[in-house]
């Protein structure tokens, strides 16, 4: 190789470790913007790419320096992102099985999503994107008849948001400080009694400043449940586990449930693209509860993927 050649291949690895350091550095990047969220949604991609590229370059370059670099950056990499693959023991006893499904204004396969949950025998449904015409959709599916109990807000476009139920809800409520519908609601279950129930849908971060208010209009409203109260919040909250103002909601006992599994990478949009999902914006979090599986689905008409966890006592 002439020493031409060289410097160029050697400059392209340092090129690639500069991508990886930005990577890391947007996962905790306190600001909001759309370009800082989207980068930072695609952080662990990025920054397995870069470590790849960099690790062949300075290994085609013989550059000693360069491939320890190479593997600083990849110890730094599998130490952020191995939690997500070790998961915690099973709970023990019976499941409770939730599901969430943002159905794209209201466009998705309504007979899928109640195939779905009569085959899984789903408890509790989470639906995002609920128009007028789905919930008449899901009225006229069995989703009613095994989940007979519900709390629906419909809207235009992105807007409604409905918990479908197979136990009694009590004290309903519609969470102030969104732009689309997030409700929250009591479920009386057999076994674990009264535990509370959300469906958070915070806007994209297209809206960066919105997007970050309501993220942590979320946490306010988690975090206001009393202790000793279970809690299962699903929905799409527009924000992966690499970003800064999600992990902000894992605090007082709260944990995702994918991270409890272990479940690791669990992507859920988008399903529309020429390209397979690429991020797991959709999410299931819980306090005083664990999990023993997560899951995603396909849904015909929805730009997500459904998430099926199986929640139990911890």
């Amino acid at each position: 190789m002439t020493g031409l050649l060289r410097r160029v291949v050697v400059g392209a690895g340092a090129v690639a470790l500069v991508a990886g350091c930005l990577a890391v550095a947007v996962r905790y990047w306190p600001g909001a913007s759309r370009v800082t969220a989207a980068a930072a949604s695609v952080s662990p991609l990025v920054l397995g790419a870069a470590v790849v590229l960099a690790a062949v370059a300075f290994a085609v370059a013989r550059s000693r320096p360069g491939m320890v670099a190479a593997a600083v950056m990849l110890a730094v990499g599998v130490g952020i992102q191995l939690p997500a693959f070790v998961g915690d023991d099973p709970p023990t006893g019976e499941t409770i099985t939730v599901m969430s499904a943002n159905i794209e204004l209201g466009r998705g396969d309504v007979d899928e999503l109640a195939a779905l949950v009569g085959e899984s025998a789903v408890d509790v449904l989470a639906v995002q994107e609920i128009t007028p015409a789905a919930a008449d959709r899901v009225a006229r599916s069995t989703i009613v008849g095994d989940l007979p109990y519900s709390l629906v807000r419909t809207g235009p476009a992105a807007g409604g948001s409905a918990l479908y139920s197979r136990y009694p809800l009590v004290d309903p409520v519609e969470l102030g400080g969104f732009t689309l519908a997030s409700l929250a609601a009591t479920a009386r279950i057999p076994g674990y009694g009264d535990v509370r129930l959300f469906t958070v849908h915070p806007v994209p971060p297209l809206f960066p400043d919105r997007w970050a208010d309501e993220l942590s209009t979320v946490g306010t409203a988690l975090q206001a449940v009393p202790g000793g109260v279970p809690v299962i919040a699903l929905g799409d909250f527009n924000a992966t586990g690499d970003n800064a103002h999600f992990r902000r909601l894992l605090t007082g006992g709260y944990r995702d449930a994918g991270e409890v599994v272990g479940a690791g990478w669990v992507p859920t949009y988008p399903t529309d693209a020429w390209f397979p999902p690429l991020v797991g914006i959709d999410h299931v979090l819980i306090r005083g509860l664990s999990a023993s599986s997560v899951t995603a689905h396909d849904l015909s008409g929805s730009d997500h993927r459904s998430l099926l966890v199986a929640v139990g006592s911890r």
